[in-house]
Protein backbone atom coordinates (compact mmCIF):
# COMPACT_ATOMS: atom_id res chain seq x y z
CA UNK A 1 0.00 0.00 0.00
CA UNK A 2 1.28 3.36 -1.08
CA UNK A 3 1.02 6.14 1.03
CA UNK A 4 0.29 9.44 -0.04
CA UNK A 5 2.13 12.67 1.00
CA UNK A 6 1.62 14.57 3.44
CA UNK A 7 0.84 18.00 2.88
CA UNK A 8 3.45 19.96 4.69
CA UNK A 9 3.05 23.95 5.63
CA UNK A 10 6.06 25.88 3.50
CA UNK A 11 7.80 27.93 6.13
CA UNK A 12 8.84 31.31 5.43
CA UNK A 13 12.49 31.54 4.46
CA UNK A 14 14.70 34.20 6.07
CA UNK A 15 14.82 35.78 2.78
CA UNK A 16 10.69 35.92 2.74
CA UNK A 17 10.76 37.65 6.52
CA UNK A 18 13.15 40.10 5.62
CA UNK A 19 11.08 41.14 2.53
CA UNK A 20 8.35 41.63 4.62
CA UNK A 21 10.32 43.79 6.96
CA UNK A 22 11.68 45.54 4.17
CA UNK A 23 8.37 46.57 2.86
CA UNK A 24 6.40 47.47 5.99
CA UNK A 25 9.49 50.26 6.86
CA UNK A 26 9.22 51.61 3.48
CA UNK A 27 5.59 51.66 3.88
CA UNK A 28 6.44 53.94 7.44
CA UNK A 29 9.13 55.80 5.86
CA UNK A 30 7.13 56.91 2.92
CA UNK A 31 4.47 58.11 5.41
CA UNK A 32 6.91 59.89 7.13
CA UNK A 33 8.16 61.69 4.15
CA UNK A 34 4.35 62.53 3.43
CA UNK A 35 4.14 64.21 6.86
CA UNK A 36 7.53 66.22 6.70
CA UNK A 37 6.76 67.36 3.11
CA UNK A 38 3.80 68.95 4.57
CA UNK A 39 5.01 70.18 7.58
CA UNK A 40 7.59 72.09 5.14
CA UNK A 41 4.91 73.34 2.90
CA UNK A 42 2.87 74.68 5.83
CA UNK A 43 5.96 76.45 7.33
CA UNK A 44 6.08 78.07 3.70
CA UNK A 45 2.48 79.15 4.02
CA UNK A 46 2.65 80.56 7.20
CA UNK A 47 6.01 82.02 7.58
CA UNK A 48 4.84 85.40 6.17
CA UNK A 49 1.87 85.43 9.10
CA UNK A 50 4.54 84.42 11.68
CA UNK A 51 7.20 86.83 10.78
CA UNK A 52 3.96 89.88 10.45
CA UNK A 53 3.48 89.27 13.99
CA UNK A 54 6.77 89.19 15.10
CA UNK A 55 6.96 92.35 13.29
CA UNK A 56 3.86 93.96 15.00
CA UNK A 57 5.07 93.53 18.76
CA UNK A 58 7.72 93.87 20.49
CA UNK A 59 9.02 90.63 22.17
CA UNK A 60 12.57 89.79 24.18
CA UNK A 61 14.86 87.63 22.28
CA UNK A 62 13.12 84.61 24.56
CA UNK A 63 9.69 85.45 23.85
CA UNK A 64 10.27 85.19 20.11
CA UNK A 65 11.79 81.88 20.62
CA UNK A 66 8.87 80.80 22.47
CA UNK A 67 6.82 81.97 20.05
CA UNK A 68 8.62 80.40 17.20
CA UNK A 69 8.47 77.21 19.58
CA UNK A 70 4.44 77.22 19.44
CA UNK A 71 4.38 78.41 15.61
CA UNK A 72 6.16 74.71 14.36
CA UNK A 73 4.58 72.98 17.45
CA UNK A 74 1.06 74.73 15.76
CA UNK A 75 2.24 73.32 12.32
CA UNK A 76 2.93 69.56 14.06
CA UNK A 77 -1.32 69.59 15.05
CA UNK A 78 -2.58 71.32 11.73
CA UNK A 79 -0.21 68.24 10.03
CA UNK A 80 -1.31 64.96 12.64
CA UNK A 81 -4.94 66.43 12.56
CA UNK A 82 -5.76 67.15 9.41
CA UNK A 83 -7.55 64.12 8.05
CA UNK A 84 -8.20 63.17 11.66
CA UNK A 85 -11.92 61.40 12.46
CA UNK A 86 -14.46 62.83 14.68
CA UNK A 87 -13.28 60.42 17.22
CA UNK A 88 -9.28 61.51 16.95
CA UNK A 89 -10.49 64.99 16.91
CA UNK A 90 -12.48 64.70 20.41
CA UNK A 91 -8.78 63.44 21.66
CA UNK A 92 -8.02 67.55 21.47
CA UNK A 93 -8.52 69.66 24.65
CA UNK A 94 -10.08 72.94 23.96
CA UNK A 95 -9.52 75.70 26.13
CA UNK A 96 -12.56 78.47 26.69
CA UNK A 97 -11.91 81.63 27.97
CA UNK A 98 -14.95 83.61 29.03
CA UNK A 99 -13.55 87.52 30.15
CA UNK A 100 -10.55 85.88 31.90
CA UNK A 101 -8.36 89.16 32.30
CA UNK A 102 -4.68 88.93 30.42
CA UNK A 103 -3.10 89.87 33.62
CA UNK A 104 -3.72 86.96 35.35
CA UNK A 105 -1.62 85.24 32.11
CA UNK A 106 1.08 87.73 33.09
CA UNK A 107 1.13 86.87 36.60
CA UNK A 108 0.48 82.99 36.69
CA UNK A 109 2.87 82.53 33.74
CA UNK A 110 5.53 85.48 33.86
CA UNK A 111 5.50 86.57 30.29
CA UNK A 112 4.55 90.39 29.20
CA UNK A 113 0.84 90.91 27.77
CA UNK A 114 2.73 91.54 24.42
CA UNK A 115 3.54 88.38 23.85
CA UNK A 116 0.00 86.75 24.77
CA UNK A 117 -1.11 88.54 22.45
CA UNK A 118 1.51 87.74 19.60
CA UNK A 119 0.64 84.21 20.97
CA UNK A 120 -3.27 84.27 20.47
CA UNK A 121 -2.85 86.20 16.86
CA UNK A 122 -0.81 83.59 15.54
CA UNK A 123 -3.39 80.73 16.84
CA UNK A 124 -6.10 82.59 15.26
CA UNK A 125 -3.74 82.84 12.10
CA UNK A 126 -3.37 78.93 11.99
CA UNK A 127 -6.90 78.42 12.63
CA UNK A 128 -6.06 77.16 16.18
CA UNK A 129 -8.23 79.57 18.17
CA UNK A 130 -10.92 81.62 17.95
CA UNK A 131 -9.40 84.30 20.77
CA UNK A 132 -10.08 88.17 21.14
CA UNK A 133 -8.65 90.62 23.50
CA UNK A 134 -11.40 93.20 24.24
CA UNK A 135 -10.62 96.92 25.05
CA UNK A 136 -10.76 95.63 28.67
CA UNK A 137 -7.62 93.29 28.14
CA UNK A 138 -9.97 90.36 28.61
CA UNK A 139 -9.96 87.40 26.81
CA UNK A 140 -12.87 85.85 24.91
CA UNK A 141 -13.13 82.14 22.76
CA UNK A 142 -11.67 78.76 22.61
CA UNK A 143 -8.14 77.61 21.97
CA UNK A 144 -6.88 74.36 21.10
CA UNK A 145 -4.50 73.59 24.13
CA UNK A 146 -1.07 71.81 22.56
Amino acid sequence: MKRGKKSQKRKRGAASRARARLEGKKFVVQALERKLNRLKELEEETRECYESVLKRYPLSREDQEELEFEWKLGLQIIADYEDATPEELSSLYIQTCESEPVSELIEEFGSPEAYWRASFELANALGLAFITIDEAGNINGERIEY
